[in-house]
């Protein structure tokens, strides 16, 4: 069950609490509910407009706000499942941190390939054939979307992707030279997280994250309907993808997305048991040198506060289409989650101005 609390009780200033919801129910994307003809929409343009996976029709603006662990608002369906688009790439790093807890993920440097050789075939493909470059390719890269891999997955060619503003003709820039969002490569790093920790991911998730974490069975995570690799026990399992450009991908409630983010806020611990390693939660919030603004699958609001403007300096957040935001912010320990917005960073700086950053000290 959920704490609740009233907000004067933390703090926080009711009436600034009421303006900051107001305004995440002020409007909505203009695209519609109806997620088939959503996709169908922004893939139009795109050099791969298909829709490969299974789509869940969205609802109307949602969300939760939590302090100091207990929910003091909540507008909208809040207990809706709903398609989490690119909130799942923050949810890869997660599963990795379980990797890394493991021993299996020591090192965010060295080769993937040397943790998952079975994958050299195919990755070497992605660098032109050029093996020493498939090699240069580490677990920092894929989780930091600077690995420059190009090659073609699951049926889906590296390109497809626009989101990254690269073109097929594109010189290769090497590992690490520069960040480009990209599903198909967050895809290879799924591909390459199930095979290291030999299971599926939606399963690891949901045993060692999702239950010990109290979260719902309504929840999903699921890749495109041609997402399936053979492990080296011979096992067919599914890869789910880091996101939902083309379909599948994420599927959760903001309730219960409001507890994956308390569990990153409070570095791995719930209710007094260590779930995710401290170490790996530091690790996640470290700034990448060619993008500043972003960690490992996780969106920073540093080092000058320009990322997310009018919020807390320290704040962290998880990402995806539709204005879909998870906000960690340590100074007011405050957890947001914020759905189907029009403007969502306004509505997280009114929650910044209404939580005294001391909240957290009651």
């Amino acid at each position: 069950m959920v704490e609740h609390a009233a907000a004067e009780d933390l703090g926080i200033e009711p009436v600034a609490l009421e303006r900051a919801l107001a305004l995440a129910l002020a409007g909505e994307p203009a695209l519609p509910r109806d997620m088939r003809a959503w996709l169908t929409t922004t893939l139009a343009n795109e050099p791969w407009p298909q829709i490969m996976g299974d789509v869940l029709d969205r609802g109307g603006p949602n969300g939760v706000v939590w302090v100091g662990g207990r929910e003091v608002a909540s507008w909208g369906d809040s207990d809706r499942v709903e398609m989490c688009f690119s909130l799942a790439k923050s949810a890869l790093a997660t599963v990795a941190g379980i990797a890394y807890a493991d021993g299996l993920l020591s090192d965010l440097d060295a080769p993937f390939l040397d943790s998952v050789p079975q994958l050299a075939s195919l990755v070497v493909e992605g660098t032109c054939g050029d093996a020493a470059a498939a090699h240069e390719i580490t677990w920092r890269h894929l989780l930091t979307q600077t690995s420059d891999w190009r090659g073609e997955l699951f049926g889906v060619p590296w390109w497809a992707d626009p989101q990254g503003r690269m073109t097929p003709s594109e010189p290769r820039h090497g590992a690490g030279i520069r960040f480009s969002y990209n599903d198909v490569r967050t895809n290879l790093c799924a591909l390459a997280l199930t095979h290291l920790l030999g299971d599926s991911l939606d399963n690891v998730f949901r045993t060692r994250v999702f239950d010990p974490i109290g979260v719902s069975s309504d929840w999903s995570w699921r890749g495109l309907r041609q997402m399936r690799t053979e492990l080296p026990d011979g096992r067919v399992v599914p890869v789910v993808t880091g996101g939902s450009h083309w379909g599948g991908g994420w599927w959760c409630s903001a309730r219960d997305l409001a507890r994956w983010g308390l569990l990153q806020l409070r570095d791995g611990v719930w209710s007094g048991a260590q779930v995710l390693d401290p170490r790996w939660c530091e690790l996640q919030r470290e700034s990448t040198g060619v993008r500043p603004a972003y960690g490992l699958m996780w969106w920073l609001n540093r080092p000058d506060g320009t990322e997310y403007p009018g919020c807390g300096a320290a704040g962290f957040a998880a990402h995806g289409t539709g204005e879909q935001l998870v906000w960690c912010d340590p100074e007011r320990d405050l957890v947001a989650v914020v759905r189907w917005a029009r403007e969502p960073i306004p509505i997280l700086a009114a929650l910044t101005a209404a939580v005294p950053a001391t909240v957290m000290e009651t």
